[in-house]
């Protein structure tokens, strides 16, 4: 009876754990426009949506601070199948929300920056919409988890969520602004970049000979950063916006930009939400997804910006059936790795049809791309050659700087890995069951051996078995002098 209760207890204690595991598995919402940001071995996840907009809606995604502000583990093997999202500790209540532009007045935009290269800057805009009196910039520290709002001299920073930040290998972050704005000296500009000091908590804009949104942008080695695609404040697309890219020289003082003619397999149609990263040996900027259908293969195109000619890439494995855009990506070892996103407005059918929020892309081999559904952490690439400098190294919010499995078809419900792998698991507690359970049996049978009385007469008192009492029948088998005691651990 008392082996029965005990199995009991401990069968009874290992189910509250699953159901324990399962309501604390984190499985964020779907989103677009939301900011990717990898600092160590964290990729976090700001913000973005996935309703029409109104002016109530922060309400209630505010409900849910955890699904505004997380991160992806990255530290850990995984399948796409479960991903390892994680909580912040203590964000539903340290997380500035009300400090923070609403999604519906534009949103933020947000990059890597600091001494340490190790705290994120959100960047709010300027829209009136419920954006009266809060900081321009925000930060957050990754290894304190405190947030601050800072106070930035020179030119107050716009940032939005169509908006990319990108950083430099001085702590400068770069944003080529979309919308007309008025500066703080009530200058009104249709176009600008501006240049945000991490280190010195300083900012100017500058001028720019091109205004886009919903853009793509990469940081080579030499510090030029490489702007693609896009579209107007009013929602027009740029024309030929493959066909011609954008230049900004960040090691130059004046003549920054340069307007540059592709060649080679160059995509037909102009686009906007693509996401754009930088290849592992430098020369190569890979880009992915947008709003229209550009390559039927895969939705990837290589830039190589040694010749700046456009090819379409060898890739194999099994890739994603939806086209994705206002999606971002980040290279992380050797994988682009590529988070959320939507297809057309507001249509994320690809979770509905078994697909993961996350896609992982083998870019190790320049020869052949691989869509694969595993994740190691120990596949790290080296970085490629970049400018001297002890300064922070450069990121971006799509930090473009920084085993191959058989395909597995991502399950519709992303708890299902986690409770197969709990089930599996199981195996070893009924082991363990079962060994608690032999020893208790084995220990009774000593006692019982042990608890025999000769009867009298004729039997010599050096052969009369001793009843040890419960201390002594501790330290009985120890002795040596039983095959049947037992372990004294």
């Amino acid at each position: 009876m008392k082996i029965f209760t005990l199995f009991s207890i401990i069968l009874l204690l290992y189910l509250i754990q699953i159901i324990t595991i399962i309501n604390a598995q984190l499985r964020p919402s779907v989103r677009k426009l939301h900011n990717a940001v990898l600092v160590d071995k964290k990729l976090y996840i700001f913000g973005g949506f996935h309703d029409l907009l109104t002016d109530t809606i922060e309400k209630g995604y505010n409900l849910v601070p955890d699904d505004r502000f997380f991160y992806l583990d990255v530290s850990k093997t995984f399948d796409t199948s479960i991903l390892p999202w994680t909580a912040i500790p203590d964000n539903a209540i340290n997380l500035p929300l009300l400090n923070l532009s609403t999604v519906f007045s534009g949103g933020v935009s947000a990059s890597i920056g600091g001494i340490n290269n190790d705290t994120i800057f959100f960047i709010n805009n300027n829209n009136p919409v419920n954006n009266q009196n809060i900081p321009p910039v925000n930060t957050f520290n990754t290894k304190t988890n405190l947030w601050i709002s800072q106070n930035i001299f020179g030119d107050v920073p716009i940032g939005t969520n169509q908006m990319k930040g990108i950083t430099d290998y001085n702590g400068k972050i770069y944003l080529l602004t979309g919308f007309n704005f008025t500066t703080d000296q009530g200058i009104a500009r249709n176009n600008g970049i501006f240049i945000l000091d991490t280190i010195k908590l300083s900012c100017t804009v500058q001028d720019a000979p091109i205004s886009r949104l919903d853009y793509a942008a990469t940081l080579l080695p030499n510090g030029i950063i490489v702007y693609i695609a896009g579209q107007e404040a009013g929602g027009n697309l740029i024309p030929n916006n493959f066909n011609v890219i954008y230049l900004y020289d960040t090691t130059k003082n004046t003549d920054n930009w340069q307007a540059m003619i592709t060649k080679g397999n160059v995509p037909t149609t102009s686009d906007n939400g693509i996401s754009s990263v930088l290849g592992l040996n430098g020369d190569r900027i890979i880009v992915f997804g947008g709003h229209n259908n550009n390559n039927n293969n895969n939705f990837i195109y290589v830039l190589d910006t040694t010749t700046w000619e456009w090819n379409i890439p060898n890739i194999k494995g099994k890739g994603p059936r939806f086209i994705r855009n206002d999606h971002s990506a980040n290279v992380i070892g050797e994988y682009m790795i590529i988070t959320f996103g939507k297809f057309g407005l507001l249509d994320f059918s690809y979770r509905e049809n078994g697909e993961s929020d996350v896609l992982l892309l083998n870019i190790s081999n320049d020869s052949e791309y691989e869509w694969v559904t595993s994740f190691d952490p120990n596949a790290i690439i080296s970085s490629p050659p970049s400018k001297t400098s002890s300064s922070p190294a450069p990121s971006s919010s799509d930090n473009n700087n920084n085993n191959n499995k058989d395909n597995i078809k991502a399950k519709k419900d992303d708890n299902t890995g986690l409770i197969i792998g709990i089930v599996l698991g199981s195996g070893g507690i009924n082991i363990l069951i079962g060994t608690i359970y032999y020893f208790i049996k084995r220990r009774k049978k000593i006692k019982e051996s042990a608890k025999f009385i000769p009867t009298p007469g004729g039997v010599a008192n050096e052969h009369v078995i001793t009843i040890p009492s419960d201390q002594d029948s501790s330290s009985y088998g120890r002795s040596g002098n039983s095959r049947t005691g037992r372990s004294g651990n």
